[in-house]
């Protein structure tokens, strides 16, 4: 297919090439899981998920030429706790992704995996080492490093990590299985008093490519002051770049269950530029402002209904949307339109989700989109945009799940795009984890 002589692997309908590091991951676990049934305590427990997808599908231009693709995901989950009389506890995850029509090195893997090894030093002390997701705070990226957690008080709690980022694979730079060497170091201290009043304060230091490309400080607020109203806070500012990255409040109000949720949120943010880049010598970068609010209700019957505004603005550039959609049993419909500098844009939308059988869960939506690149376009410059899909998941017994998915787009490019995906997710385990598995091999 697409000129290419290479024959794939076939495992059942999906076609992919199990990489090694996907192998080791699940090899590691499974060994892991091995010392664990020997471990002799009813303490320890273990699952393991697999999770297939293979897909194809064929684009078809305007001008009558075709694209077929096929390729297949592969992603692995595991852990295992209750090691060493409950202390010690393994976490991996891997992802690997084949495309027969694709170069292999535009997909990003080292950022989709993970493998790390945690520890309950004491009841106020724990550790966590190897590739992990940090987000704390001001910092959200991939460590290949430790982080200690410790909790002096009940209502205080700090966190320290430090390590590499793990790095990026991109075309030119194939850093596949490495580890990184950009420094990172960051830490976060939360106190919450009570449950109606939390509180963290946090900094982190980066470089990239032996030079400091941020050093960010946070504050983080979120606050219950009267029955019925959440507000929270966001704020952030770059020591390196010496200017206010973020600023965020967020506030939902809803007096009881049966009332209307009505939300409000204000955003204030500068570009993501960091100091070592080559972007951050340009001058004259303007913030963005971004406003929501919305009104939602739903009945206990599941009829109801939405408004939605949002806004933006860019120097002189404003942008807004509102909409508004019919709420029932089984699924929503609705329209929304925008306005401004950006252009125009009409959407009706709609989707449905019910379960005629217990095991069987039927879903489907569709949206037309009409738009143009300015304001007050006339009529022979908008185009449209039509999306569909279907989807049936069945779960003939626990811990498998099969899953097949129709989509079909249309644009101004694209004459017709159907695409096919199909999935199968086998989960199995011993013990009680963080899925609430049952004991025994396979789920039952």
């Amino acid at each position: 297919m697409n000129g290419t002589n290479e024959r794939p692997r076939v495992v059942g309908s999906a076609s992919v090439r199990l990489r090694p590091r996907a192998a080791a991951l699940l090899l590691s676990l499974l060994f892991a899981s091995r010392l664990a049934a020997n471990d002799g305590t009813d303490a320890t427990s273990w699952w393991l998920r697999l999770r297939t997808t293979g897909y194809a599908f064929q684009t078809e231009t305007r001008s009558g030429a075709t694209q077929d693709r096929l390729g297949a995901y592969q992603q692995i989950d595991g852990a295992i706790s209750g090691l060493a009389n409950g202390r010690l506890s393994m976490h991996v995850s891997g992802r690997v992704h084949d495309d027969i029509s694709l170069s292999e090195k535009i997909n990003d893997r080292a950022r989709l995996s993970s493998g790390y090894l945690s520890a309950r030093i004491t009841p106020r002390l724990s550790a966590r080492l190897g590739r992990q997701f940090v987000q704390e705070g001001v910092s959200g990226l991939t460590l290949d490093g430790l982080a200690v957690s410790f909790s002096p008080a009940e209502a205080l709690r700090a966190r320290v990590y430090g390590g590499a980022r793990a790095p990026i694979v991109l075309a030119y730079r194939d850093r596949v299985g490495d580890f990184g060497d950009d420094p990172v170091l960051g830490a976060r201290l939360s106190y919450d008093p009570s449950p109606r009043l939390r509180s963290s304060l946090s900094f982190a230091y980066l470089e990239k490519d032996d030079r400091v490309s941020a050093r960010p400080v946070g504050l983080e607020a979120a606050a219950r002051p009267i029955l019925g109203l959440r507000a929270t806070g966001r704020f952030a500012y770059d020591l390196e770049g010496e200017r206010w990255t973020r600023a965020e409040t967020v506030l939902q109000m809803q007096r009881n269950p049966g009332c209307p949720v009505l939300t409000a949120q204000f955003v204030d943010r500068y570009p993501s530029i960091d100091a070592g880049s080559y972007f951050a010598r340009f001058t004259g970068v303007h913030r963005s402002r971004l406003a929501r609010g919305s009104i939602r209700y739903e009945h206990r019957n599941k009829f109801g209904g939405e408004i939605d505004y949002s806004g933006a603005r860019v120097d002189d550039r404003t942008s807004a949307r509102i909409g508004g959609a019919v709420l029932f049993p089984v699924g929503r419909a609705g329209y929304s339109a925008r306005i401004g500098d950006a252009g125009e844009e009409s959407r009706w939308f709609g989707d449905v989700r019910f379960a005629p059988l217990p095991w069987l869960m039927l879903e489907g939506g569709a949206t037309i989109l009409t738009y143009a690149l300015f304001e007050n376009a006339p009529e022979a410059e908008e185009r449209e945009v039509t999306t569909a899909f279907g989807r049936i998941r069945v779960v003939p017994r626990s811990g498998t799940a099969l899953l097949v998915e129709i989509q079909s787009l249309e644009t101004p490019l694209e004459e017709e795009d159907v695409r096919v995906l199909a999935g199968l997710d086998l989960t199995m385990g011993r013990g009680t984890g963080a899925f609430g598995l049952s004991r025994g091999g396979w789920l039952r």
